[in-house]
């Protein structure tokens, strides 16, 4: 008996369900080499291809399979690093955002000038601290305050991103986990209250940082200090009399919680 992929009389709409649904390796195999585009692209989405198919469908004539390629976690490094150099920047879009990528893909995707494709580089985790500088430097300013938010950057390329001239970078570089002391404490005495806020907000703030903000002229400062799990009681207490009554009230909320903890 013929399989349902071997029937002439099977219809598209057939063949595109079976695609997207079996697990097995021949069928998919087979369906990648269906005449109608609509099969082959639910075979390139499907987790369950092989390498073997994938790096077949990897030179579809369409960019939209070959993206559909480059989106699947099962695509090996050596079929991402053959779409990223593809004509299309849709497809080394889609390869810059696979968690299979290395640090050559990386490289070989900075070498195009698309900035969609920088900025999903430097969302990566995958990201190595080299590229990472590089992508710091970028012209794009939106670039450099995603690499600024990026849980792999270093203390060293944080420090040079707090000195950017664009606040939204410096706010990023304020609220990475990252950021060392000397760093938050600089961007403490930041002028725009969007950097100071982030730095309150920050767990790794220290004490002396959270007592400096505690006395910021901006409400919205202060009350993040209050609502910062590391704000010592000593601040809480003090943030508890503030002016400001939401303030007042993050304050005087979080010093009993400290205060219950501390004597139970």
């Amino acid at each position: 008996m013929k399989s349902l992929i071997e029937l002439p009389e099977n219809p598209i709409k057939e063949r595109v369900k079976l695609a997207r649904s079996t697990s097995d390796a021949n069928t998919l195999k087979k369906l990648a080499q269906d005449e109608a585009p609509k099969v082959r692209l639910e075979v390139a989405r499907n987790p369950k291809a092989t390498p073997e198919t994938l790096l077949k469908l990897s030179e579809d004539e369409y960019w939209y399979i070959r993206k559909a390629v480059a989106e699947n976690a099962s695509a090996t490094p050596e079929i991402l690093l053959k779409l990223s150099e593809d004509e299309d920047w849709d497809v080394r879009g889609a390869v810059a955002e696979n968690s299979n990528i290395t640090p050559k893909i990386i490289l070989n995707l900075l070498d195009y000038e698309d900035v969609e494709v920088r900025k999903k580089l430097a969302e990566s985790t995958s990201a190595t601290p080299e590229i990472l500088s590089k992508l710091s430097e970028d012209e794009d300013w939106e670039i450099r305050e995603t690499v600024a938010r990026n849980a792999n950057t270093t203390p060293e390329i944080l420090l040079k991103l707090s000195e950017d001239s664009y606040w939204e970078i410096r706010e990023a570089v304020a609220g990475n986990t990252n950021a060392t002391p000397r760093i938050l404490m600089k961007l403490s005495g930041d002028a725009y209250c969007e950097v100071r806020e982030a730095v309150a907000r920050n767990v790794k703030a220290t004490s002396e940082i959270l007592l400096r903000l505690s006395e910021d002229e901006d409400w919205c400062v202060r009350k993040t200090v209050a609502e910062n799990i590391s704000a010592t009681l000593q601040i809480l207490l003090k943030l508890s009399k503030d002016r400001d009554w939401e303030e007042r009230k993050a304050a005087g909320i979080k010093a009993i919680i400290v205060f219950t903890s501390h004597t139970c």
